[in-house]
């Protein structure tokens, strides 16, 4: 899969508890939402085994693309020619931290603004 396809759905989760980051790789319709899915479940998975991290409380800090080996492939052409087609290939580095108590209030209370917030919407929706 080419960097520039994956890096869009790298961006979408970078800087989300984990948590939220799979629900939203879940309903995201992308080809490239499988990939990083399963690598951010296989970094929550390793921080918690591995390094005894609490699964709740871990954030995707980064989440980068690079350019992996591009493969070659044979493309036929007419009057039995052919060419060189390259086929992309990215690596996907998914780094998780777990959040501090600050920022876990901090995020708790975004959360309450953005629900009070899609509440007066719904409501006015109704009304109108």
């Amino acid at each position: 899969m080419s960097p520039k396809k994956l890096n869009l759905v790298a961006a979408l989760v970078r800087g989300m508890r984990v948590e939220d980051a799979l629900l939203q790789l879940q309903v995201t319709v992308k080809r490239a939402a499988k990939t990083v899915f399963q690598v951010i479940h296989s970094a929550r998975a390793n921080a918690t085994h591995n390094h005894g991290l609490d699964a709740d409380r871990l954030l995707v800090a980064e989440a980068f693309v690079g350019k992996g080996f591009f493969k070659k492939r044979i493309s036929y052409h007419a009057k039995g020619k052919c060419g060189v087609r390259e086929r992309p290939e990215s690596r996907l580095t998914v780094v998780v931290r777990e959040t501090t108590p600050d920022e876990e209030a901090k995020i708790a209370k975004l959360r309450v603004h953005n629900f009070r917030k899609l509440s007066k919407k719904e409501t006015a929706a109704g009304t109108a």
